[in-house]
């Protein structure tokens, strides 16, 4: 060692009897890790002091002798060298060509591939599965990749600040009494458990063992360079004291100046939101289910409906709720996209959203030339209150009944609604409701409840998430008589409207909170075949979620006094023989 540090040039001067680099006879004579190391930092391929732009420089190819031709006994050495390395350097290593022309990622032995990998990986924690964005969106200079997450190496190389782990004490792990209790969240206890300390002095065996079982946990990373968007995220979990079982986790956020590994490194200092990633969307799976022929759930309605309740009742209003911003996590359904909630009272923001309900939406007629006209709608902001998000539950509900969206929404947000289409909302009335109903003429309690969701004035749908749960639909009773013209207006709590300062709580759920501990409701229950358990375990929600119940065309016997469609004939000539009879009385 004293001769190559007076002569460095010695390092890669070939053996004149073998014609071998020192490193080659080193790694021959198995010496030790602290030579083979000293020798590889004196012909690495990259100037490990530039640190963004990694450069390739002359070199005799002697890290991909180390990575490929010494069957991982120098493992270690390969992660001292790529623990000293940006991500940027790592990825040029990881690229260098070797003699027969093979990058040594793909030439690696096993061990020391794998070591590659887990320095490759955003904050080492983060392996980005496609490197094209999921979603972009330049106003907020944010884009969300899908990726699986892998417990991080014990030490990092100080490229990066952990600036929120998730907490194991448990303050964001509670249930709403209207769940079921025996659902369990879908959150991985994976991202839980930590490294082995030892784990760099694992034998080789020790090492191929940890690789095979290593699996990653499918999350979601949101890069961004504004801290605000960060901050609202967390903000908005902690203030109103959301629950994990309801919306993503936020597993940790990162900050660092070079989060952008894949390219170039940012200029402006970035940060990388880890949330838990969802299997699918309700969006997804009802197109799915549609194609096989099955119905979307009504179990998971509800769940879906316990989420939305969950949010309302801790003081917020989601604004985007839809198909799009539901996710499945394993049993549970969770609300994506919560960091543009906004508290109830509050403004809400017209830019946001696709499913925005009548009242906020202002129509006007444009004469533009003699016998023509033009339609403009436009979008305005109103105060937030739970029947803003009612609306697009009720959009929802109709798609996973009816089998084809709402008529104005369409094109289901894959590109921007035309004025037309914004213009049949602003002005959507009774004979829209009943217009879109027809597609279920035959169930008179989902009619009921489409009624009360979509109707176009605020204060006659129902006024809570909670009143929603608990009608007959999820309940599996059955519609009093006197409700079932669209025209007789849903029951009020003084001063339950918007405007009215209320939070949206119904003031008949407290006696019947506990009726949805965990059963089936009995709109399922009466087809559930007999090896079909009724109770809220995943088991006998993936049987009820494979043999979808149909909506039964025929109407219950208790229900035959119930007009199927409000008539106005009908209800006029009731009136008129009730008027003319008191006339009789008087004369």
């Amino acid at each position: 060692m004293g001769l190559l540090n007076h002569a460095p040039e010695h390092a890669t001067l070939l053996d004149r009897k073998t014609g071998l680099l020192p490193i080659q006879m080193a790694t021959e004579n198995e010496h030790s890790h602290f030579i083979v190391h000293n020798l590889l930092k004196r012909d690495l391929p990259i100037d490990l002091n530039e640190k963004v732009r990694a450069q390739l420089i002359p070199h005799h190819y002697s890290w991909n002798h180390v990575v490929a031709n010494t069957e991982d006994l120098y493992h270690q050495v390969v992660t001292k060298i790529l623990q000293a390395c940006t991500q940027p350097q790592v990825l040029a290593l990881a690229h260098v060509e070797g003699p027969d022309g093979k990058i040594a990622l793909a030439a690696a032995t096993p061990v020391s591939k794998h070591e590659m990998r887990v320095m490759l990986r955003l904050f080492n924690t983060l392996e980005v599965v496609n490197q094209r964005p999921a979603y972009t969106n330049p106003q907020s200079d944010t884009q969300i990749f899908y990726a699986l997450r892998y417990d991080p190496p014990p030490q990092h190389n100080g490229q990066y600040t952990i600036l929120h782990e998730e907490k194991k004490d448990g303050d964001n792990d509670y249930l709403e009494d209207i769940d079921d209790q025996s659902f369990v969240s879908a959150v991985s206890r994976h991202s839980l458990r930590s490294t082995l300390t030892s784990r760099s002095q694992h034998t080789i065996e020790e090492k191929l063992r940890h690789i095979r079982k290593e699996k990653g946990q499918q999350v979601i990373a949101k890069l961004t360079s504004r801290s605000d968007v960060v901050e609202r995220e967390l903000k908005v979990r902690k203030d109103h004291h959301l629950s994990r079982h309801y919306v993503p986790a936020i597993i940790s956020v990162h900050h660092t100046v070079q989060h952008a590994a894949y390219s170039e490194a940012m200029a402006e200092p970035g940060y990388c939101i880890t949330m838990e990633g969802a299997d699918t969307t309700a969006e997804n799976l009802m197109l799915d289910m549609r194609k096989s022929g099955k119905q979307f759930p009504v179990k998971a309605l509800k769940r879906i409906g316990i989420s939305l309740l969950h949010m309302h009742e801790h003081g917020i209003v989601h604004g985007d709720f839809g198909t799009h911003n539901i996710g499945k996590f394993g049993s549970r359904w969770k609300l994506l996209g919560v960091g543009g909630a906004v508290a109830i009272g509050r403004a809400t923001d017209p830019g946001r959203g696709f499913y925005h309900p009548p009242e906020s939406i202002v129509v006007e007629n444009k004469r533009v030339s003699i016998g023509k006209k033009s339609v403009e709608a436009t979008l305005k902001s109103i105060a937030a209150h739970p029947t803003y998000d009612i609306w697009a539950y009720g959009v929802v509900v109709y798609e996973a009944i009816a089998g084809v969206p709402l008529a104005p929404y369409a094109c289901r947000g894959k590109r921007g609604m035309t004025p037309g289409e914004v213009a049949r909302i602003g002005t959507w009335d009774e004979s829209s409701v009943r217009k879109a109903l027809k597609h279920m003429e035959h169930d008179e309690v989902a009619q009921d409840l489409l009624k009360r969701l979509l109707h176009h004035k605020p204060q006659h749908r129902l006024p809570s998430m909670r009143a929603v749960l608990e009608h007959p639909f999820f309940t599996g009773g059955s519609i009093p008589p006197s409700r079932s013209s669209l025209d007789s207006a849903s029951p009020r709590v003084a001063g339950s409207g918007p405007g009215r300062g209320s939070s949206g709580r119904s003031s008949s759920s407290q006696s019947n909170r506990d009726s949805f501990g965990g059963s089936v409701n009995g709109r399922q229950r009466d087809v559930l075949p007999a090896n079909v358990k009724s109770s809220g375990s995943m088991d006998s929600i993936e049987n009820r979620e494979n043999n979808v119940r149909k909506l039964s065309k025929a109407i219950e016997a208790q229900n035959t006094s119930v007009t199927s469609s409000p008539s106005g004939s009908s209800v006029r000539s009731f009136g008129f023989r009730k008027r003319m009879s008191s006339l009789s009385k008087r004369s």
